[in-house]
């Protein structure tokens, strides 16, 4: 039976166990919530990666700005301060850690909208096609403007892709 262990402040520790001393207890309580909160996951999906245990630890003093400072850059990463500095340690030793959430969210948008884009393309390469045929109504230079827009924004795009990538690489070196 897999155990589960969680840290709480005191003062939410005693909310929850004046809570669960209504339900039957900590253990009652906290199966319930977890019952139903895993109610319909992962039916039918492949189970989860496991996550690798790093028996190492490592310990760091920062004084109160440092703190602060970690905090902060933590925050714009959307991690926590272990995750961020475990990041950044890891990153440094292998040089080559995937992005971060924020990056791979933006990689994503972009991937979508130049995806969208090259169906646009294909349209337009269509309708290009068609405006060549007799009797054809379409107007030929209104569709060569639609397939320069589209490579202005596939341009755009693949900028917007190497920042992120570019930003992401040079957040983990160190570098401005």
């Amino acid at each position: 039976m897999t155990v589960f262990g969680v840290r709480l402040p005191e003062d939410l520790a005693r909310r929850f166990d004046l809570a669960a001393a209504k339900e039957g207890g900590r253990s009652v309580l906290l199966r319930r919530l977890i019952e139903q909160a895993a109610s319909g996951a992962g039916e039918g999906e492949p189970p989860p990666r496991e996550r690798t245990r790093r028996p190492h630890r490592l310990e760091i003093r920062l004084d109160d700005a440092e703190l602060a400072l970690l905090d902060e850059a933590a925050a714009l990463r959307g991690l926590t301060r272990n995750n961020w500095v475990a990041t950044l340690v890891r990153h440094r030793l292998r040089d080559g850690m995937p992005p971060a959430l924020p990056e791979r969210q933006a990689l994503a948008d972009a991937w979508r909208q130049i995806r969208r884009v090259g169906l646009n393309i294909n349209q337009a390469v269509h309708a290009l096609h068609a405006s060549t045929m007799k009797d054809s109504r379409l107007d030929l230079a209104r569709e060569a403007a639609r397939v320069a827009a589209m490579r202005d924004d596939v341009a755009e795009q693949t900028r917007a892709i190497g920042q992120a990538l570019k930003g992401d690489l040079s957040y983990w070196r160190g570098e401005p």
